[in-house]
């Protein structure tokens, strides 16, 4: 695969040191790149380190979309106030 200068939302990359990860989150004209790492964990970047890391786009692994896939359903909505369309899940309070 060939290296990219810009991040890529959902992309998966690799750096020269075998670290693996996914650009999430990437606000340009700010210079800032929220990445997960394979493990689950997540890191926010400017756009300098980025540009130092070398990294290049490769193809996700199987194993690293289902472990992220098992992180997301064990969230407990209700410890976050609920479930999605319950009243204790009330959107109205974001919106103006």
């Amino acid at each position: 695969m060939s290296q990219l200068a810009e991040p890529m939302i959902n992309s998966w990359y690799k750096t020269p040191d075998s670290q693996t990860f996914r650009v999430t989150a990437a606000d340009l004209d700010e210079g800032f790149i929220q990445i997960q790492y394979a493990d689950g964990s997540f890191e926010g970047l400017d756009s300098d380190i980025w540009a130092k890391l070398g990294a290049e786009e490769i193809e996700p692994n199987e194993e690293w979309l289902e472990q992220l896939d098992e992180d997301l359903n064990e969230l407990d909505f209700y410890e976050l106030g609920g479930a999605p369309g319950s009243e204790a899940f009330d959107m109205s309070e974001y919106y103006d």
